[in-house]
């Protein structure tokens, strides 16, 4: 079976039963443009390899076709792109003398690089030699959104007031670390913060993490600074200060022109939804998902325990969290959240439409009258 036979049979198979792929959407969840790769042997389409075989075996299963063998070949197709030297296809495996001569070799090369060693190390005491190493970006808040790669030692300056604050990259390692003028935040993948600039406990910044891979500073991290407060007030007037350099006192111009106003950004985290409220204090809740279908689904409670995995039609699974519990669904429909608290309380709660990538954030919160509230925020 090759790739070919794979899209043929299931392409075959789906107007063999006069469906169209409109209808095998709503009716499997799976997004439009999968099917249509799926059945066009197009696999770049995918986010990764998982979901492939997640969403072969769905469409395979809902065509009433053998998936286990669907899956079988496609990861035979994977196999067979990587490249075998033609040597090692036309050589006939013979008994020969050249690991004897290759061992001595490696000897002989062994005591030169010794050698070498010893004649170019530097003399004892001697300072080892610095390493290169990129130098650090400094970026500059010019719009009320700012998204860019950064990467550790990079630096954003925002000007404000008159002005002009440092936000450092201070380490990319299980968290995303912030230098700020408050202190060290620290941010996992899909959280939010705000900033207070200028310590008046009114943030000016909010701080969204979008993407990053744990441990592996090279590739660095997507982050997102919003104005938020006083500081989005100002740049939505078209007039945000300039950059502040060391003994300059910076005001606005007088008779520059104010363009036009428009709203500040929206905040990457919103709520959606109040579960519990009035409560005294925070206490574990317990977060039951039932699987109406299939879905790659990843939570992550109380900001350390983390999972991942690929769920079945019918799979349940039940996670306990004492403040807060992070989700994400490949395809939000097919999960299905009971919420359910001290005192037998329970809801019921919906992550989102067919083929529809969610995120969400279930955490408690205290509100201004000093009461506790439960709620589902959800994660741009």
């Amino acid at each position: 079976m090759n790739a070919i036979a794979i899209g043929e049979q299931l392409k075959t198979a789906r107007e063999a039963r006069g469906l169209s792929i409109d209808y095998v959407a709503s009716e499997t969840n799976i997004a439009k443009r999968y099917i249509a790769a799926m059945e066009n042997e197009d696999f770049s389409v995918f986010p990764g390899e998982p979901y492939i075989i997640g969403f072969l075996r769905n469409y395979a299963d809902y065509l009433g076709l053998e998936s286990a063998g669907i899956v079988q070949a496609f990861r035979g197709i994977r196999i067979q792109e990587q490249p075998v030297p033609l040597q090692e296809l036309l050589q006939p495996r013979r008994v020969r003398v050249w690991p004897f001569i290759a061992i001595g070799a490696v000897l002989l090369l062994a005591a030169g690089a010794f050698a070498a060693y010893k004649l170019l190390a530097p003399a004892p005491g001697a300072a080892p030699p610095a390493l290169a190493t990129a130098e650090p970006t400094q970026h500059t808040l010019d719009a009320q959104v700012y998204e860019k790669r950064f990467y550790k030692g990079d630096t954003l300056l925002v000007p404000y007031a008159g002005d002009s604050y440092k936000i450092t990259i201070e380490a990319i390692d299980e968290r995303v670390a912030l230098a700020t003028p408050i202190g060290v935040s620290r941010f996992m993948l899909g959280e939010e913060g705000s900033i207070d600039l200028d310590k008046d406990n009114q943030p000016e910044i909010i701080a969204f993490v979008v993407d990053f891979q744990k441990n592996e500073p090279s590739r660095g991290a997507m982050i997102r600074f919003s104005a938020a407060g006083s500081l989005a007030t100002a740049m939505a007037a078209g007039s945000p200060p300039a950059v502040a350099t060391a003994g300059d006192s910076i005001a606005p111009e007088v008779g520059a022109t104010t363009g036009a106003a428009s709203t500040a950004p929206e905040r990457p985290s919103t709520q959606e939804a109040i579960v519990f409220s009035g409560k005294r204090s925070p206490h574990p809740f317990v977060i039951n998902v039932t699987f109406r279908n299939y879905a790659m689904f990843r939570h992550e409670i109380d900001r350390s325990e983390r999972e991942e995995r690929y769920y079945h039609k019918g799979d349940q699974i039940s996670v306990t969290a004492n403040n807060s519990a992070k989700l994400w669904a490949s395809n939000a429909a097919a999960c299905k959240l009971t919420i359910q608290a001290s005192g037998g309380q329970s809801a019921d709660i919906e992550l989102g439409a067919p083929g529809e990538v969610a995120v969400k954030q279930v955490r408690w919160s205290q509100g201004d009258d000093g009461a506790w509230y439960l709620g589902v925020y959800d994660v741009n």
